[in-house]
């Protein structure tokens, strides 16, 4: 089976005998075997160096939640009818491949004209990262200047691109294929660090211009204060006096 790391994956178990899963039993094992859950009860004190989230689903199947580059391996479920007793049946073994993606440039460095390298890995229960007869890795579509494909083995390579403008929020693309059928596939997003569409202005500038405007203002309010009234045309002038008519006798 295959993973991206920080996915969920559940491993089947084929040799159910007890649907309660009271008989299941399941085991991890790269370089030793470690017993996960034993007749049926997740054992909680191993999960630290395994998985990030174990549990046993209703058919008994082995959920592995937040998939983690140590996550890939070999696992097998057994079948106990009781506790002592011995193993009942044969074992039903699961492959675990985790496909991973990171960065060797900073997240941080990256920008127009910086060469990206991205690495592309499948990690198997051999942990060599070499993949079984028909399998490939492979990357999408590439443009930029300079792009170069580099192959450590058939299930490890990288890509070297100088990124340009275009590039900011692009996603790069490693695929796993069998015979030329994809099986998994896994993006890495390039973002720049500090672009953002809106304008920045130096805190300097900001301050200057809210100065600025709290000055002009106080300099408008001065001037309303201070100007004196328009004074009336003639012709308002006579229109609004009173006119003193003296009778003589």
């Amino acid at each position: 089976m295959f993973s991206r790391m920080g996915d969920d994956v559940s491993l089947p178990c084929n040799n159910v005998v007890y649907p309660n899963c009271s008989s299941t039993t399941w085991t991890y094992n790269v370089n030793r075997a470690i017993e996960l859950v034993g007749l049926g009860k997740v054992k909680q004190q191993q999960l630290n160096n395994i998985a990030g989230s174990l549990s046993l689903g209703s058919d008994c199947s082995l959920h592995v939640s937040d998939v983690r580059a140590n996550d890939a391996g070999l696992y097998t479920c057994q079948q106990y009818l009781t506790e002592t007793g011995p193993q009942h049946g044969g074992e039903a073994p699961v492959h675990l491949s985790v496909l991973t993606i990171s960065s060797t440039t900073a997240v941080t460095d990256l920008k127009p004209n910086v060469n990206m390298t991205l690495r592309c890995s499948l990690l198997t229960d051999t942990r060599h990262s070499t993949c079984w007869s028909g399998f490939s890795l492979s990357w999408g579509s590439k443009t930029g200047t300079n792009a170069q494909d580099t192959q450590y083995s058939s299930c490890d390579i990288t890509l070297t691109v100088t990124l340009q403008k275009k590039d900011n929020n692009r996603k790069w693309t490693c695929t796993l294929t069998e015979k030329g059928n994809m099986k998994i596939s896994i993006d890495f997003t390039s973002t720049f660090s500090g672009t953002s569409n809106a304008v920045k202005l130096p805190i300097s500038h900001i301050m200057l211009f809210v100065t600025l405007t709290i000055m002009a203002a106080i300099v408008t309010i001065h001037t309303r204060r201070i100007r004196p009234p328009k004074a009336l045309p003639p012709q308002a002038e006579e229109a609004s006096g009173i006119e003193i008519h003296v009778l003589e006798e």
